[in-house]
């Protein structure tokens, strides 16, 4: 049997199960056929938030020594991995960190306490669904093993249909869905403005409406997203995906004016 064969074997049974036990057992096995010795399928949230733990995915089978240290010392914040994840689209191993982000004092005490928890070498597959926790999954190694590099795009294809999977079950299982709200386009236009910094009265002026009807648009778009100030709705639109980044700064960056 190829490699190619067991990960479509892992695919079918991940599209079968119906409990998160089920899958983490088949998780478990499929990161040993890939030559890794744990796996952690998470989204990256503060579980004490509330709601948080309820719909959040976490399942870890690191070593437990390393699991304990990132408690007792606050780890998950400054964790570099994770950081590295909302820089980068496409899996990485660890030891490229340093070429995702500059590792500060705080990240390198991180990975060399891993280290000493008998965690090594590690491979992290990017998730970011629109109007979800940023998530990865992650394969490591036991400290002083090797990598089969032959076998990461298996590992990627393993950690992105488990993640799938995970989030089906999940939302089965009565996880709440978050629907994105509906916004017209002048509220979507006047957002996009609001989101450049634009005054009501310089967005009245570029769509050619009136200072209050600017004003109305964005209540509206406010009362859809059932937030209280322009900040807030700013924020959610783009965690949403209803607006991006390039919306709010352009292809060429912040305009130096």
């Amino acid at each position: 049997m190829t490699a190619f064969d067991d990960v479509e074997q892992f695919v079918k049974s991940a599209n079968r199960a119906t409990r998160m036990g089920d899958l983490s057992d088949l998780l478990s096995n499929a990161v040993q056929m890939v030559g890794f010795d744990h796996v952690a399928l998470v989204h990256h949230v503060n579980l004490s938030a509330p709601g948080a733990a309820e719909q959040a995915l976490q399942f870890i089978n690191y070593p437990d020594a390393w699991r304990a240290l990132m408690r007792a010392r606050g780890y998950l914040g400054d964790d570099p991995v994770l950081a590295a994840v909302q820089r980068s689209a496409a899996a990485f191993l660890w030891s490229e960190l340093p070429g995702i982000i500059a590792l500060n004092p705080r990240q390198m005490e991180i990975l060399d306490a891993a280290s000493a928890c008998g965690l090594g070498e590690g491979f992290t597959v990017p998730v970011n669904v629109p109007g979800e926790f940023l998530g990865s999954c992650s394969f490591a190694m036991r400290a002083g093993r090797a990598v089969r590099r032959k076998n990461l795009p298996a590992a990627q294809y393993i950690g992105c249909f488990a993640f799938e999977a995970a989030r089906r079950i999940r939302l089965s299982n009565g996880a709440k869905r978050e629907l994105r709200p509906t916004l017209t386009g002048r509220q979507f236009d006047c957002l996009v403005l609001a989101a450049q910094g634009k005054s009501d009265w310089h967005i009245a002026q570029l769509l050619g409406i009136s200072h209050e009807t600017v004003h109305q648009h964005i209540e509206m778009a406010k009362r859809r997203y059932n937030v209280a100030s322009r900040t807030q709705l700013v924020v959610r639109a783009l965690f949403d995906s209803q607006i991006t980044f390039a919306d709010v700064i352009g292809p060429g960056g912040p305009s130096p004016h």
